[in-house]
């Protein structure tokens, strides 16, 4: 079974929960479920439900509404942005490499992050890569959120 798209009591898409934590919102009234599979259903000894697909939390909850770019980058966040691949090479990066070296006052910031191998992240070390003959493959920017996870709320809810 797949992991459940949480919303706000306004609708605005707030995470991917599992399934399991989405049925104990559901059964406890926390929350309510605003689209189900229509085949699967959850048993348990007292009680049988559709298995969710989106549910929506019934009390409001605040949520930090700085940019992506106000945001400070997690090394998650970043090798999800370049797709795990080596900025440098193009091959697997395993890896978070400063293009300006933290040493020389580089900042954790997007445009100075970028996923990199080890045999690149080492050759470059504590240089920039001008200084190490190293080019980069693309311009880092932010994370961009999907927008296709709210568009399918406002579709389940028949608004678009």
């Amino acid at each position: 079974m797949n992991d459940v798209l949480l919303v706000n009591a306004s609708y605005q898409v707030l995470s991917r929960i599992d399934w399991q934590r989405a049925v104990v919102l559901v059964v406890t009234d926390e929350a309510e479920a605003v689209e189900s599979h229509p085949t699967q259903l959850i048993h348990s000894q007292h009680l049988v439900i559709p298995f969710p697909t989106i549910i929506r939390l019934r009390t409001y909850r605040h949520v930090d509404h700085r940019t992506t770019r106000e945001r400070r980058p997690t090394f998650p966040q970043v090798k999800l942005r370049d797709g795990r691949t080596c900025g440098y090479c193009g091959g697997f990066g395993d890896t978070i490499d400063h293009i300006m070296p933290q040493c020389r006052g580089g900042q954790n910031t997007w445009d100075n992050l970028i996923t990199a191998c080890r045999p690149c992240n080492n050759r470059k070390a504590d240089r920039t890569p001008v200084e190490a003959g190293m080019r980069l493959l693309w311009i880092p920017r932010p994370l961009v959120p999907d927008d296709s996870d709210q568009q399918r709320v406002w579709r389940a809810l028949g608004v678009a």
